[in-house]
């Protein structure tokens, strides 16, 4: 797992410190769920857009073989 530090506007992590208060949960466990539900979706978002374009990923350039072509 790494270590994430960024600042936040106050307004936004008075909502955040609310609902811990009125939940009991604590601020890194309801920013860690926020984000995990933000990649799923963006996951699944990229998955369709691919499915429906009819398109594979791009392999990276660095399993294509041609290292700096």
């Amino acid at each position: 797992m790494c270590e994430i530090r960024f600042e936040m506007p106050d307004d936004d992590m008075a909502v955040i410190d609310a609902y811990c208060s009125a939940t009991g949960r604590c601020r890194t466990e309801v920013i860690r769920d926020v984000l995990s539900i933000w990649a799923k979706d963006k996951l699944h978002e990229a998955t369709l857009i691919m499915r429906v374009s009819g398109r594979n990923p791009m392999r990276p350039e660095s399993d294509s073989g041609h290292a700096g072509t």
